[in-house]
Formats: C-alpha cells, structure tokens, sequence
C-alpha cells in the first residue's frame, strides 16, 4: 500500500497541473475572442474579393486560355498548423487530412512550427518549399506575400497543377472540421456570389486583355484567401487548446479527489492500527 506522503506529493503534484492547465484554459479563452476579433478585420475584405472572383469566373470561359494546366504536374498544398502544442488533435487531424491528400511529388508550404516537424517526418523533405516558424497568433502578411510570390509563378510555368489550402475551419468553440480548399482551379460558390448586375456588366470587356488582367488579379485573390484561412485557423487553434486545457483540468480534479479517498483511507487505517496497538498494550499490562 502506498505511503501517506507519497499519496500526497502525487497530489500536490497534480494540483499544480491542474493550476497551469486552468491558467492555459483561461488564456485561451481570451485569445480565442482576440483571434475573432482578427479574423472579423479580415473576413470582409476576402469574402468581397472572392465574391468578385466568383463573378469574373462567370464571364471566363476557358481558363486554359489564361493559364495552362497540365493535370499531370503536381500539386501545390499550403498546410496551417499551429506553432504551440497542447492543442489536442488540432495538428494530427491536418496530418490526417493531409495523408488521404498529398503525394509523393506534390510541393509543400508549411505554415506552424509544429506543422514542420510532422510533415518532416511523414513526407518527402526534399518537397517543402517554404516553412515558417513561431508564426505567433497574429500572422504578418509578409507570410502571404512570401507563399504568393513563390506559388504563382509555378502556376505560370506549370510546375503546379494545382493549389491547395489545409486548413482547419471552426464551427463553434467546441467544434472545428478540417477542409481542403481548392484556391485554383478556381471553385466558384453559388452561396457567395452576388448578382453579377450589382458589380460587372453581363459581357465584361478586359483592357487590354483578359489574360493580363486575370494574371494581374490572381495574386491579390490567392493572398487574401490564404490569410482568411490562416486567420479562421488560429480561432480553431485557440478552441481546440481551450478545449483540451478545460479537459485536462476536469481530468486533474477527478485524480484529486480519488488521491483524496486513497489518503483518507491510508490514514483511517493508520489510525485503526495505532489504536489496536495501544488498546493491545493496555491489555498486555
């Protein structure tokens, strides 16, 4: 049978988990309204800019015409992860995602520390062609910049195939799903688009030419949607810490007061056997 003290310095040991996992939970509870006040500053201006792609997209009809794909190339995929653990299935759930997802020769742009230790581990290093590291919780555009600049000239000399976001979209603060989305071949949303008479004639005229304005106005489209998915992401991030902080510390409450009743119960019978001696003594006397 365990000792009094060692029962109780498992116990101290584990209040003072719980303390820091209850300190973890509350700090992620305030980054969590922090990382949507951020992602309010965003969303706006990306969905406006993807409304308007959806209704250029109406007036192309044949990307082949602006940009070749050959569909044999490989695909580009920019996979969000987070920088910090403790996070729960945050990281594993975009590995997951990304097994069913990636091959062998497609190319990787890693966002999050912890993302470029997995996907080290997992895929063809030789393949990652841009990681960022301590990306923090909120991400500078010149992470965007950096990803675009590289990506959208493979595009252009079809390299790629193909570009790509995993990411992880939150539903409510307990519930997030992660998603692949498919930044080009560009998917039109029929949810997003707006009436096409508000913004753009029926028969758009490019000047000079559509090529040149498409090629032009791609850029802005992939970084704008590439920071809403880093923005939406870190919300998720901060749900999914909270969770598994709020978690941990129930855990930690539940060993507590089983350490209790183990205690307790050692020192009931300590005290049981102290009398039997004594009331033994007495009567050997």
């Amino acid at each position: 049978m365990a000792s009094l003290k060692s029962v109780k310095n498992r116990k101290d040991i584990v209040l003072t988990i719980k303390k820091i996992t209850k300190a973890m939970e509350l700090v992620a509870t305030s980054k969590i309204k922090k990382a949507k006040r951020n992602c309010d500053k965003v969303s706006q201006y990306c969905l406006r800019i993807e409304e308007a792609f959806n209704n250029l997209n109406l007036n192309i009809k044949k990307w082949s015409d602006i940009i070749s794909i050959n569909p044999s190339q490989p695909k580009a995929f920019i996979v969000i992860t987070s920088d910090l653990g403790m996070c729960g299935a945050y990281n594993s759930n975009i590995l997951k995602l990304a097994k069913t997802k990636v091959s062998e020769q497609d190319y990787l742009f890693i966002i999050g520390s912890k993302g470029i230790k997995i996907f080290r581990k997992h895929f063809n290093k030789d393949k990652i062609i841009l990681s960022f590291e301590n990306v923090g919780d909120e991400p500078n555009y010149d992470i965007v910049d950096a990803i675009v600049d590289k990506v959208f000239p493979m595009l252009l000399n079809s390299t790629i195939s193909s570009i790509q976001i995993l990411s992880t979209k939150f539903i409510n603060s307990i519930t997030y799903q992660t998603e692949c989305k498919s930044l080009f071949p560009f998917e039109p949303k029929s949810d997003t688009k707006l009436d096409t008479q508000q913004f753009f004639n029926k028969n758009i005229e490019f000047e000079p030419n559509p090529q040149t304005v498409i090629k032009k106005a791609l850029p802005l489209y992939f970084g704008a949607m590439i920071y809403f998915a880093i923005a939406f992401s870190k919300i998720s991030e901060m749900a999914s810490r909270k969770m598994a902080m709020e978690n941990s510390s129930n855990n930690a409450t539940e060993i507590i007061n089983e350490l209790e009743k183990q205690y307790n119960k050692i020192r009931q019978s300590k005290i049981t056997q102290e009398i039997t001696e004594i009331v033994a003594g007495a009567q050997n006397e």
